[in-house]
C-alpha cells in the first residue's frame, strides 16, 4: 500500500476560514428574557387568553355580590326586605360563589398547564441545543453549571409563567373595583388611595434589590450543584486521596455562603409582603374611621359603607399579592437571562451554507493540508498544531506517536471534526470537512478515547449506543474482535448486566475493550483510537490489533499510542513534537533515521529490560 510521506505540494486555500458565521440566533437571548419567554408561550396564547377572559368573569362576578349584599342591608334598614326575598338573595349569593369557584379552577387550569407545557418544550430546547454545543463550551462551561440552570433556573422560569402571570392577571379587578368604589363614594376613595405612591416607590426599590440578591443566589446555588457533582463523579480519587474531610469542609463552606445568600434574599423578599399588608392595614383603618364619620353624620348610608368596605378587601388581595409576584418575577428574570446565555451559545461546529448535502464519507481517503490551529486566541507560539500535512489513503493505518502535549489528542479532534482548523483544510474522500453534513462525517468515524465513558445501563445498550438496531450476533462478532468475549461470561447477566456509573464494575481495560467494541459495532469507514488501548496488557493487545486489521481491511484507522509494539505495523508513523510533524515513514524508516522516534524507542526498550 502506498503512503504519502513527504510533505504535500498542493497549496493551502482558505475556502473555509477558521471563524464561520453564527448559526441562527437562539429563541431565547440574554439579557431580553421576556421577548424570549414571549416566543416560547405562542403556543399556548389562547390558553392565557381564554384564562384572561376568565379572570375577567370571575372579577366581575366577585363584584357582583358585594352589591347584593349592600341590597340585602339596605333592605333591613329601610324594613321591607321579606322572608322569600332573603331567601332569593342568599341562594343567589351561593350559586355566584360556586361559579367563581368554578371559572377559578378552569382559570388555573389553562394558565397552570399552559406554564407546564411552556417548561416541557424549554427543557427540551436546552437540552438539544447543549447536544448541539462543541465541545469548547464544555470546555470552560462545569456541568454543575448547565444542570443549575437546567433544573432549578427553569423551575423558577416556570413559577413566573404560570402562578406568577396568574397572579399579575388577578388584577385586572383592580380598575373594576375602583370604579365601584368610586360610585358609592368619590371622598372615601381618595382616602383609600393616599398611601399609594408609597407602594409604588416600595414596588421599585424591591425590584431593584430583589433582582441583584436573586441573582446571586442562584450563581452560588450553580457553585454548590458543580461541587456535589464533581465530587460525586470523582468519589473514588476522593476517597483514595483521602480527602473526605477537605470535600466535606467545602462543600459546606459553598452551602454555607448559598445559606446565607438564601437567607438574605428571603428575608429582603418576607418583608415586602408584610409591609404592603401593613400599608392596607393603615388603609382600612383611615376608611373605617372616615367612613364611620361619614356614617354617623349622614353623609354615607351603611348599606354603601358595608359595600364599600367589602370592595376595598378585594382590592387589598391583590395589592398583597403583589411581593409575592414580585419575588416570581425577579427570580424568573434571573432564571431566564442564565437560560439564555446559553442558548445563545452558537455551536463552533454545526451545518450552514458550507455543507454540501450530497457529500458523504464512502472510502476514508484523509487529507491533511497545512493545518494549523490553536486552542482560543493565542499568540504563533502558543499554537496547539503548526503546518501539518499528510495523506492516508483508504485502508491505510496512521500511527500518531510524540511527547506529552504535542498534539496528538488535537490532531485526531479536528478529525472528528471537534473544532475545526484556524489555517488550512482537511479533506475526507476530496470533500473539504466542513462540506461534509455534521451527522453523516460523525457517523463514519468510530472515535475511542482513553478515558472512556460508560453509561448506567446493560452491557447491550452501551455496546449499540451508536448503532440501536444491532443484532446480538453482531453485538458478540464486535466483542470478539475487542477481546471482551471472556470478561462478558464473567459478568452475571453477560449482555443483559447492569452497569454502575461510569462503569465503576468494570476495569480500565474491560472499559476501554467495551468503548472500542462500541465503536467497531458501528462498522465505521474510518477508526481512530486515542490510547484506547493503554489500559489492556501487552498480549491482549496484539491479539485486538490482529482482530482490527481483519475488520478494519478496506477502512482506514488513526491509532495514537505510547507503547512502540501497538504501532510498529502501522503504514504511516508522524511524530510529532510541539505541534509539528518532526519526522514521519514506517517504523523501520524512522529507527533508520536515528532522530526523536529512535530516541524513545531506545528509551522504551530500555524501561521494558529494567522492568523485566
Amino acid at each position: 500500500m502506498k503512503v504519502e510521506h513527504g510533505q504535500s505540494e498542493i497549496p493551502v486555500r482558505h475556502d473555509f476560514p477558521g471563524t464561520l458565521p453564527p448559526p441562527p440566533a437562539s429563541k431565547a437571548r440574554e439579557g431580553r428574557p421576556f421577548i424570549s419567554l414571549l416566543r416560547y408561550n405562542r403556543p399556548y396564547l389562547w390558553n392565557y387568553i381564554f384564562g384572561a377572559l376568565i379572570a375577567v368573569f370571575f372579577s366581575l362576578v366577585g363584584l357582583v355580590m358585594p352589591m347584593v349584599i349592600r341590597y340585602i342591608i339596605d333592605g333591613f334598614e329601610r324594613g321591607n326586605l321579606g322572608h322569600g326575598k332573603l331567601v332569593l338573595l342568599v341562594s343567589g349569593l351561593i350559586v355566584l360563589s360556586l361559579v367563581s369557584g368554578v371559572a377559578r379552577y378552569f382559570q388555573r387550569t389553562l394558565m397552570i398547564g399552559a406554564s407546564r407545557k411552556f417548561e416541557y418544550d424549554l427543557r427540551n430546547d436546552l437540552f438539544a441545543h447543549v447536544q448541539r454545543l462543541s465541545r469548547s463550551f464544555f470546555n470552560r462551561t462545569p456541568t454543575g453549571e448547565i444542570m443549575a440552570r437546567a433544573t432549578n433556573d427553569l423551575n423558577y422560569v416556570r413559577d413566573f409563567i404560570g402562578p406568577g402571570i396568574m397572579g399579575t392577571i388577578d388584577t385586572i379587578r383592580l380598575p373594576f373595583t375602583l370604579a365601584m368604589m368610586i360610585y358609592l363614594s368619590g371622598r372615601l376613595t381618595l382616602v383609600a388611595l393616599i398611601p399609594m405612591p408609597f407602594i409604588s416607590l416600595l414596588v421599585f426599590t424591591f425590584v431593584r434589590i430583589s433582582h441583584r440578591r436573586s441573582k446571586k443566589v442562584q450563581e452560588l446555588f450553580a457553585v454548590v450543584t458543580t461541587e456535589v457533582q464533581e465530587n460525586l463523579a470523582g468519589a473514588r480519587v476522593v476517597k483514595a486521596h483521602g480527602m473526605g474531610d477537605r470535600a466535606v469542609a467545602g462543600f459546606r463552606e459553598n452551602a454555607t455562603r448559598y445559606m446565607k445568600a438564601n437567607i438574605r434574599l428571603v428575608s429582603f423578599m418576607s418583608f415586602a409582603f408584610p409591609f404592603i399588608g401593613s400599608v392596607i392595614g393603615v388603609i382600612m383603618l383611615l376608611v373605617t374611621w372616615r367612613g364611620g364619620s361619614m356614617v354617623i353624620r349622614g353623609e354615607l348610608d351603611l348599606a354603601d359603607y358595608t359595600a364599600f368596605m367589602i370592595y376595598l378587601v378585594m382590592l387589598a388581595f391583590p395589592l398583597a399579592h403583589l411581593g409575592w409576584v414580585l419575588t416570581l418575577y425577579q427570580r424568573g428574570a434571573v432564571g431566564m437571562n442564565r437560560i439564555a446565555r446559553i442558548l445563545g451559545e452558537a455551536p463552533g461546529i454545526w451545518d450552514g451554507d458550507h455543507t454540501d448535502p450530497d457529500a458523504r464519507v464512502s472510502r476514508g481517503h484523509v487529507r491533511f493540508e497545512g493545518v494549523s490551529f490553536a486552542y482560543g486566541t493565542v499568540p504563533d507560539s502558543a499554537l496547539a498544531l503548526r503546518d501539518i500535512s499528510f495523506e492516508a489513503p483508504e485502508g491505510a493505518m496512521v500511527a500518531i506517536v510524540g511527547p506529552t502535549g504535542c498534539g496528538k489528542t488535537t490532531l485526531v479532534s479536528l478529525l472528528a471534526r471537534e473544532y475545526d482548523p484556524d489555517l488550512g483544510r482537511i479533506q475526507i474522500d476530496g470533500h473539504e470537512l466542513r462540506a461534509i453534513p455534521l451527522r453523516r462525517l460523525r457517523s463514519a468515524i468510530g472515535y475511542v478515547l482513553q478515558d472512556t465513558f460508560i453509561f448506567s445501563d446493560t452491557v447491550r445498550e452501551n455496546l449499540r449506543l451508536g448503532r440501536p438496531e444491532a443484532t446480538d450476533d453482531e453485538i458478540l462478532a464486535a466483542c470478539a474482535v475487542a477481546q471482551l468475549t471472556e470478561a462478558l461470561a464473567d459478568l452475571p447477566k453477560g449482555l443483559d448486566t447492569m452497569l454502575g456509573e461510569r462503569g465503576i464494575n468494570l476495569s480500565g481495560g474491560q472499559k476501554q475493550r467495551l468503548a472500542l467494541a462500541r465503536a467497531i459495532l458501528r462498522d465505521p469507514r474510518i477508526l481512530i483510537l486515542d490510547d484506547a488501548l493503554s489500559a489492556v496488557d501487552t498480549q491482549t493487545e496484539e491479539r485486538i490489533l490482529d482482530g482490527l486489521r481483519g475488520v478494519m481491511a478496506g477502512r482506514t484507522s488513526f491509532v495514537v499510542a505510547h507503547r512502540f509494539s501497538t504501532i510498529r505495523r502501522a503504514d504511516l508513523i508522524l511524530v510529532m513534537d510541539n505541534g509539528a510533524i518532526v519526522e514521519r515513514g514506517t517504523h523501520e524508516e524512522l529507527l533508520a533515521l536515528d532522530g526523536l522516534y529512535a530516541r524513545m524507542h531506545a528509551r522504551q526498550l530500555l524501561e521494558e529490560a529494567l522492568e523485566s
